[in-house]
């Protein structure tokens, strides 16, 4: 669970990382392989990608008092 700022940028960072492997593999793995080496990198790009917008939705979710 994402609870700051910095540990925001960090998951944003690896996402990015993850798209640029994913990206790369695509282009010499074939079609059956690549789908079997992406599937999990695509689940956790899914859950990280999540608690980036749980953890940005905060404020919406949970208003603080004025």
């Amino acid at each position: 669970m994402i609870q700051t700022d910095d540990q925001t940028l960090m998951a944003q960072q690896c996402v990015g990382k993850l798209r640029g492997i994913l990206l790369e593999a695509g282009k010499v793995h074939s079609p059956e392989d690549y789908s079997k080496m992406a599937a999990p990198i695509l689940l956790e790009i899914q859950q990280r990608d999540q608690g980036i917008l749980d953890y940005l939705s905060r404020e919406i979710e949970h208003p603080l008092a004025s």
